[in-house]
């Protein structure tokens, strides 16, 4: 199990560099502005995250379709939570945001934490010669780009537990849907029908050897399920120090 690969460090690790910068450069330039306008880099970054999956979505249909390519995945969120955190503008603003921070927050960890479990380097040496290698890299860093302009620029400030209740229920209503359509496709959204660790992924085989498959199944997905909440409510919490730590607008 290789959390980091030397190719992941020399490509990930500067790419965050230069979001950084590029989010205080935008801090610096528009974090008195209002939020409409604050809004603006996000906007963007969300109408690049669609335009990619509509890329791969035409790809994949023109080659057949492979079912992996439904976006049940956990990072399919991104396609619908970053517009409507960026483009919503209704009566439950707040929460899309909470959500899409938290969401974006979880993933931006798991890079820093287990980038190869994300996308493989293989991944990035194909990034220039085949599509869903690069839209897998260029995607999920556009991820991380939309976390860091979420916290750079404050485009969510409440962290009302009420919040943290939404945050929870929405990865509970994705489970939902994604867990037993993973069983039914017979297809790893979100690793719900295997493990693509592979020393989980054998405690996963000798406990349905030791089980049976359907308890075996069902234990595993409940398992799966409980860390994503877990996994995604650290890092809302995380997000919400990070936001108290940074200095005033004003002093950058």
């Amino acid at each position: 199990m290789t959390l980091w690969t030397p190719t992941h460090a020399l490509t990930l690790l500067p790419a965050m560099v230069v979001m950084l910068a590029l989010t205080l450069a935008l801090r610096r330039w528009l974090g008195q502005k209002p939020l409409s306008v604050r809004l603006i880099p996000l906007q963007i970054v969300a109408g690049i995250l669609v335009l990619l999956e509509i890329g791969k979505q035409a790809l994949s249909f023109r080659n057949g379709y492979d079912l992996y390519h439904i976006p049940l995945h956990f990072c399919s969120l991104f396609i619908f939570m970053v517009p409507l955190a960026a483009f919503y503008r209704g009566k439950h603003q707040v929460r899309v945001r909470a959500i899409t921070v938290a969401l974006c927050a979880a993933v931006t960890g798991l890079m820093l934490i287990y980038p190869d479990l994300i996308y493989s380097a293989q991944n990035v040496k194909e990034f220039f010669t085949d599509y869903f290698s690069f839209h897998t890299v260029f995607f999920h860093n556009l991820v991380v780009l939309a976390f860091f302009l979420m916290v750079g620029l404050n485009l969510y400030e409440s962290g009302q537990p009420k919040e943290k209740r939404t945050v929870m229920w929405f990865i509970i209503g994705y489970c939902a849907i994604s867990a037993p359509m993973a069983q039914i496709l017979q297809t790893n959204f979100n690793n719900f029908y295997r493990c693509n660790i592979a020393p989980l992924e054998a405690v996963r085989a000798a406990v349905e050897a030791a089980m049976g498959y359907a308890p075996a199944q069902i234990l595993y997905v409940c398992i799966v399920v409980v860390m994503d909440i877990l996994f995604v409510q650290i890092f809302f919490l995380l997000y919400r120090l990070l936001q108290r730590l940074l200095p005033p607008k004003d002093l950058l």
